[in-house]
């Protein structure tokens, strides 16, 4: 091991997937997408982002934790990121991925349906969510979705869930937000349905390519294939009252919006489940 590659920055803990992209990269990995105080966004040389983040609980299911951020100001978009062995350079920065822990990005599933520890997050009214989902387009998506749902009428999912794409502003719109955390909730309670319906995640990925930004659009095809960041995970799996709310305070603090966004979505979804048990 050279002397750069003892002082390089460590990754953490990052996906299985983002693992097995590091290890397909090119030397000419990519170039750095955007800046942001608590993460940097990687324009992947397979065509998708790649997030590097500081150490904590993965922001995202495509992100790798750090033991720290290379200095902002040595940073920039457009800088070329460089693979070398098991090693990204970026402008002077050694980040080495050797010895990093896994993470399990994939929302496990769960066909006994929502319990009783999700009770007290549908009774909390809504708040807090960005105007597009207020606005007469985001209440018809956000109906239609959840009437998709209920009655398992993929048409109107899909009908719902397109009219979410792009809704709003920001570098994740309210909508993409919101699709994302029904996602969450479909993958654990309705995952067979959903798969039985490949028409969804197909018309989605085709509308979220033009429709949204490049960081949404990231998370809504994870969130398609069933893959989430480390919030939605811990608060779709949690098993009591208590570790739910703990989980979506924590969800909320996401963003400017985007948490509560994403918890409407959440509790869309789980309304609609509930109203569709006989």
């Amino acid at each position: 091991m050279g002397r750069g590659a003892v002082n390089a920055i460590r990754v953490v803990r990052m996906s299985t997937d983002v693992a097995a992209r590091l290890r397909a990269a090119p030397p000419d990995a990519g170039r750095v997408h955007s800046v942001f105080d608590r993460a940097l966004n990687l324009a992947w040389h397979d065509g998708r982002l790649l997030t590097l983040q500081g150490p904590g609980r993965l922001l995202a299911p495509f992100a790798a934790a750090l033991t720290r951020l290379p200095r902002s100001d040595a940073v920039r978009p457009g800088i070329r990121v460089w693979r070398h062995g098991d090693t990204l350079a970026l402008d002077g920065s050694l980040i080495d991925w050797r010895g990093a822990a896994t993470a399990e990005t994939a929302m496990p599933e769960s066909t006994a349906g929502p319990g009783p520890a999700f009770s007290r997050l549908l009774a909390r009214p809504p708040g807090g969510s960005g105007p597009g989902l207020s606005s007469a387009t985001g209440h018809r998506a956000r109906s239609r979705l959840a009437a998709g749902l209920s009655q398992r009428d993929p048409k109107a999912f899909l009908d719902g869930a397109l009219g979410l794409v792009g809704l709003g502003e920001g570098l994740t719109p309210a909508g993409d937000d919101c699709l994302v955390g029904a996602l969450a909730v479909t993958h654990r309670f309705a995952r067979s349905w959903l798969h039985g319906h490949p028409e969804i995640r197909a018309a989605v990925a085709r509308t979220s390519a033009a429709a949204t930004t490049d960081i949404a659009r990231e998370f809504v095809a994870h969130a398609l294939a069933g893959h989430f960041a480390d919030s939605l995970i811990d608060l779709m799996t949690a098993e009591s009252v208590d570790g739910v709310t703990r989980a979506a305070t924590r969800l909320l603090r996401s963003g400017a919006t985007s948490g509560a966004d994403t918890l409407c979505g959440i509790r869309l979804a789980l309304a609609a489940l509930d109203a569709s048990r006989p």
